[in-house]
C-alpha cells in the first residue's frame, strides 16, 4: 500500500513539473524564472504527495497547481470536511504561502 502510494506521488509530481514547463513555454516569455518554477514544481509535488498520503483524500478528485507559493486546488470531493482536510493539507506544505481551495462538494463521491 506503501509503495502505491509512492508510485502515486511520484508519476502526479512528475506531471505537474511536465505541465509547469509546457505552461512556461506556451508564450516563449517565461512568466517566472526557472528557479520559480522549480520552486513551485516542488511545492505542488509535496501537496499532491500529502494528498495521497490522507486517507481521507483521493488524489484522483483533485488537482494543485502552485503559482509562486500560493496553492491552488479544483477538483471535487464528497464532503466538505474533505475540503477542509485538504486545505489543512496542503497549509502544513513547506513553500506555501496560500491556498485558494476551489474545490466543489459532490455528495455522489462517497463510497457506499
Amino acid at each position: 500500500m506503501q509503495a502505491r502510494k509512492l508510485i502515486a506521488a511520484a508519476t502526479l509530481g512528475l506531471g505537474a513539473a511536465v505541465t509547469s514547463i509546457a505552461y512556461a513555454a506556451d508564450d516563449g516569455k517565461p512568466k517566472q524564472s526557472v528557479g520559480e518554477y522549480t520552486s513551485d514544481a516542488v511545492v505542488t509535488t509535496k501537496v499532491k504527495s500529502e494528498i495521497v498520503g490522507s486517507p481521507a483524500l483521493s488524489a484522483l478528485d483533485i488537482a494543485v497547481e502552485t503559482n509562486n507559493g500560493v496553492v491552488t486546488l479544483t477538483g471535487s470531493v464528497a464532503s466538505a470536511a474533505q475540503s477542509d482536510e485538504a486545505t489543512r493539507v496542503t497549509r502544513g506544505v513547506k513553500g506555501v504561502t496560500q491556498v485558494k481551495n476551489n474545490l466543489k462538494v459532490d455528495p455522489s463521491k462517497a463510497h457506499k
